[in-house]
């Protein structure tokens, strides 16, 4: 009887393990410890819970599969779930080209002889690198075909990067485009 009882409270814990974790991932640091932002305060972030209860309602078949495979942190802003998962550059973990990261990112356009090339793909990709405060950002995602909106922000000093995706329900892609910016504009890296 005790080891029924036992069994049953590990399994009450592990159920709801990421019930208060806010924060989870292999390396993942807060952001708080990189940045400024006062749009991404430490208060209004979302539990993994919270997170993926959110993501299923945006898309209702993700990539993540359980809040067990969710990463980084999250806060929730105008209806969009925005992940930003920062981790400190390392020998092992190191700056990103982003300008072959684009690249090897970008669609390809595919020709078959004898006809029009397929350009649909790469007529719906989104992609840039631009220089915001004190960091290098590569903004890309599919416009129209996808749910999620990435950036990949790097500081200038080489201590950090941040993984970002906004996850929105494809008809809001502009505002996630717009969030995205407003996100850039109200960064800083910590000196």
């Amino acid at each position: 009887m005790k080891k029924l009882i036992t069994l049953i409270i590990c399994l009450w814990i592990f159920q709801s393990a990421n019930s208060q974790t806010y924060l989870q991932g292999y390396n993942v640091v807060q952001i708080s410890g990189a940045v400024t932002c006062p749009l991404l305060s430490p208060a209004e972030r979302l539990t993994i819970d919270q997170a993926y209860a959110k993501l299923k309602e945006i898309d209702t078949d993700p990539i993540e599969k359980s809040a067990n495979e969710m990463n980084g942190e999250f806060w929730l802003m105008d209806g969009m779930l925005v992940n930003l998962v920062t981790r400190t550059v390392t020998e092992q973990n190191p700056r990103v080209n982003l300008y072959e990261r684009q690249k090897a990112y970008a669609p390809e356009i595919i020709y078959r002889e004898g006809t029009t090339p397929d350009r649909t793909a790469a007529n719906d990709y989104f992609s840039e690198i631009k220089s915001v405060n004190n960091f290098e950002v590569l903004v890309d995602y599919f416009k129209t075909r996808s749910n999620y909106k990435s950036f990949l922000i790097q500081d200038n000093k080489g201590k950090f990067k941040i993984m970002g995706t906004i996850y929105v329900k494809k008809q809001d892609a502009p505002k996630a485009h717009a969030l995205i910016n407003t996100i850039l504009n109200n960064l800083q890296f910590k000196e």
